[in-house]
């Protein structure tokens, strides 16, 4: 929403926070990394360079560095789990057991609390492919090769002080505290823009991205109220 007059501009980003004011949260930054090897019969795997084996020597980098980012939370971290997170999501490859995978493909993300540990995590990882994998996998096959995509960045959102927007949207849902979530949203893209942004809306990310996803009514009608009384302070 765009104030009218001196206000300056200001943005509640509907997400499922039960209809709680979220002014923080963790960003998200999501990769593809496609291995190509050299395929060839499973009886001689020197002769070859298996995409499978080389993506999970990646995938164990990234544990490694999951865990160091564990093992390294910021003391008092306001944050569920309060460190920068990794996670690998899905792995396709290979056509047959006894076939050396000449492909393998895999999504992952992390999700960090500061650009620094996205920095950390990226400049490590790479630095072990250029060092320790690649000149494996070409030391059998020129051609092999281990590429890493950037499929999307969302910026964290930062909590600020005193912020207008915070006390626009405890005027709109009566509440009275604010708190921080470790999901992404569009909300650090208008802050880093100067945007005062909040993250609002209902339901529960308990129940998103699984079977039978659901809203509950008394929800959608706390956020109809909301919606409710945005409408009379806009029109005022």
């Amino acid at each position: 929403m765009q104030p009218t007059g001196p206000h300056p501009a200001a943005a509640i980003v509907g997400e499922p926070t039960g209809m709680q004011i979220i002014e923080g949260h963790k960003g998200c930054y999501e990769f593809t990394t496609e291995v190509t090897g050299l395929e060839g019969h499973g009886s001689l795997p020197d002769q070859g360079v298996n995409a499978v084996e080389y993506a999970v020597g990646y995938i164990a980098r990234l544990l490694e560095l999951g865990e160091h980012l564990r093992a390294n939370a910021a003391a008092g971290s306001p944050f569920e789990p309060p460190w920068a997170t990794i996670s690998v999501g899905q792995i396709e490859g290979a056509i047959a057991r006894n076939v050396i995978a000449k492909q393998c493909r895999f999504e992952w993300e992390m999700r960090p609390l500061q650009a620094a540990d996205a920095d950390y995590v990226l400049r490590n990882v790479e630095a072990y492919t250029r060092a320790e994998l690649l000149p494996r996998m070409r030391a059998v096959y020129a051609g092999a090769n281990l590429e890493t995509t950037v499929i999307d960045t969302v910026s964290g959102l930062e909590p600020m002080p005193d912020s207008d927007t915070v006390a626009l949207a405890s005027a709109l849902t009566g509440g009275n505290g604010t708190g921080l979530v470790s999901f992404g949203t569009e909300a650090g893209m208008f802050q880093d823009i100067g945007i005062s942004t909040v993250v609002c809306g209902p339901g529960s990310i308990e129940q998103a991205h699984r079977p039978n996803e659901y809203v509950e009514h008394t929800q959608l009608q706390a956020c109809l109220t909301m919606l409710g009384r945005l409408t009379d302070k806009l029109a005022a």
